[in-house]
């Protein structure tokens, strides 16, 4: 077997373990990532991981075919990369480093396993060396065009960190649960609440109970149907008086705890914010009856 051959089938068993397990481990929760994530990317690279220790096993043994089925994961990679970059602006800048890479080194593989006819100039020319030249060109075209907006991307990028970072600390006093020593009890009593006010709290306790979101796109899910059930519940609210004013102290940060799990960023911080929604739920019982 020649030596480039060992090189590329290497290369590719590496890439493509690494795309199945990493892809594996973060579809199934066990690895958390800081930035966003796509879950039909995840799916894709998990099946094209895969797919490549089959070409591995091609490339080492010295089939004829493998040439074919390089090519065919080296263009895909390269749509997928040229969508990403064009048609999908939330995806993450990390995401989308990636598949350049993966596109590098299809490329690169390509190459080593096609050594013997790149150097002979007719088969350079046409058929199958052609493809991998308008290829290699039009992947050089979107890495241009990616660097030309990077810098918009990471002044973008940093804004949206520091902006979150405002929020956050503006909202850490009420994930604390400050608002238990600005509470207070009737006499040492609870509060008499209306029934439909008990009634919306019940509902969106069970909401929690019955869902259990792992990704970002589940865990704003369920903060918007835990923002409806809100505005319900405010809106049949029927209380007045101190009752009713305690009932503010106790909604308000639960409130802004909805709407960080409608716009959150990561999976961690979506399950922080679901259990700490709950616990403020479970809370109303200890205040209002």
């Amino acid at each position: 077997m020649k030596l480039q051959h060992v090189i590329a089938a290497t290369l590719v068993f590496l890439v493509g373990s690494i795309s199945l397990l990493m892809g594996t481990l973060v579809l199934l929760g066990i690895q958390e990532v800081s930035h966003t994530t796509l879950k039909g990317l995840l799916v894709y690279n998990v099946v094209l991981g895969a797919l490549s220790l089959l070409v591995a096993i091609l490339i080492w043994k010295g089939l004829k075919s493998s040439p074919k089925f390089v090519l065919l994961i080296l263009l895909s990679h390269a749509s997928i990369l040229s969508f990403l970059i064009f048609f999908v602006p939330e995806v993450a800048l990390e995401s989308i480093r990636a598949m350049e890479v993966r596109v590098i080194l299809w490329g690169l593989v390509y190459l080593l396993i096609q050594w013997g006819t790149i150097k002979k100039l007719r088969q350079w020319t046409s058929g199958w060396g052609s493809m991998a030249m308008l290829l290699l060109l039009s992947t050089v075209f979107l890495l241009g065009c990616k660097q030309a907006t990077k810098g918009t991307t990471s002044d973008t990028k940093h804004a949206q960190a520091k902006d979150s970072k405002e929020k956050a600390l503006q909202s850490k006093e009420d994930f604390a649960n400050g608002w238990v020593h600005e509470i207070q009890l009737d006499q040492g009593n609870k509060w008499q609440a209306n029934v439909e006010t008990t009634i919306g709290v019940s509902k969106m306790r069970s909401t929690i109970d019955r869902t259990a979101p792992r990704t970002i796109s589940e865990y704003r899910h369920l903060g918007n149907e835990l923002n409806e059930q809100k505005n319900t519940l405010v809106k049949e609210c029927t209380m007045t008086g101190p009752s009713h004013d305690n009932l503010h102290v106790w909604l308000y940060p639960l409130i802004k705890k909805i709407e960080a799990l409608q716009n959150v960023g990561n999976e961690k911080s979506g399950r922080q914010l679901t259990q700490n929604i709950a616990q403020h739920l479970k809370s109303y019982d200890d205040f209002f009856k």
